[in-house]
């Protein structure tokens, strides 16, 4: 993966980039009824698995939680899928109950699961090129690829386990993206997200960044990574928006990245309290199982990292 120039914002009629080079031939699946069948059948076998994974904090980590949720995973339909048919809603007003969330990053953050969910509950899509808002359905406006984005599964997620009664996604990530370029060349991406949260009486609840690939394969050094972040946060800070910045640890990427310890490292000296920036979730523990090709996940890896992310979201 190479660093690229930053897109322009994706309207809802625009056809967006395809997953990769190398995978443009593959079939996008959607299977919505199957997928609700196994999970209600995981839920009721697994009880305990739930409670652990979602409310005691990430004890259940991304290996365990793909291989408990292979085995109810049916077989993959081999249907290629037509970019959906988007429906328009209301972007306010939001309560208390409301989480507003900004998805940023690179290509796990983006839209490249191997498969698309359409959101069950009264999860939204804040598009960033219209600046209007739709109900979520892969793949999610403002971020590039055609697949699938555990964003989308994890609004669900919080809905069902009670700790919101709605959930509005505002997604900018961008695939091969490093630290640098976000913070530099794509800086564009943050500055119009901001105004059209802005524009639209929206005001960030939490900020999820899952980045680290792209560097995991340069020579970035952990403190570069420190100061690119810093400066990256700084963005939101002087647009007024303080909400949580949860970074995950996110390194892992087809298996020739040279230098996971020391973005790594840089992903975990970040954190700092005055800029209110948190640790999320360790992605590099969902493995191969999960993933479509070492990097991407797939069906199984999308949901495992809902999960892990969900148990992060206060």
């Amino acid at each position: 993966m190479t660093g690229r120039a930053p897109l322009p914002p994706r309207s809802p009629n625009t056809q967006p980039e395809p997953v990769s080079a190398t995978k443009k031939n593959e079939s996008v699946q959607t299977r919505d009824e199957a997928e609700q069948l196994w999970q209600n059948q995981f839920w009721q076998a697994f009880p305990l698995v739930r409670v652990v994974a979602l409310l005691i904090g990430g004890a259940l980590t991304g290996t365990l939680t793909v291989e408990l949720l292979k085995r109810y995973a049916p077989e993959t339909v081999g249907l290629a899928a037509p970019l959906p048919t988007r429906v328009e809603r209301p972007c306010g007003p939001v309560s208390g109950k409301t989480a507003v969330i900004v998805v940023h990053g690179q290509s796990n953050a983006a839209n490249y699961g191997s498969i698309r969910h359409a959101a069950r509950e009264a999860v939204d899509n804040l598009d960033p090129a219209s600046g209007k808002c739709f109900a979520a359905i892969d793949p999610l406006l403002g971020s590039d690829g055609i697949g699938g984005n555990f964003a989308t599964r994890l609004g669900d997620i919080l809905i069902q386990s009670g700790r919101y009664d709605r959930v509005v996604l505002i997604p900018i990530a961008r695939g091969s993206s490093s630290i640098s370029f976000l913070n530099n060349e794509g800086a564009s991406l943050i500055t119009n997200g901001i105004a059209k949260l802005k524009a639209a009486g929206l005001t960030p609840t939490h900020i999820l960044f899952q980045q680290g690939e792209q560097d995991a394969r340069m020579a970035t050094s952990a403190e570069q990574y420190v100061a690119q972040l810093h400066q990256l946060v700084t963005r939101f800070r002087a647009a007024g928006f303080d909400a949580p910045f949860y970074l995950s640890r996110s390194t892992k990427c087809g298996g020739s990245e040279n230098n996971m310890a020391a973005v790594r490292a840089g992903q975990l000296a970040v954190i700092n309290d005055a800029l209110n920036i948190r640790q999320g979730p360790d992605t590099d523990t969902i493995g191969n199982d999960g993933r479509s090709d070492g990097c991407h996940m797939n069906d199984v890896g999308t949901l495992a990292h809902a999960a892990l992310w969900a148990t992060f979201i206060k």
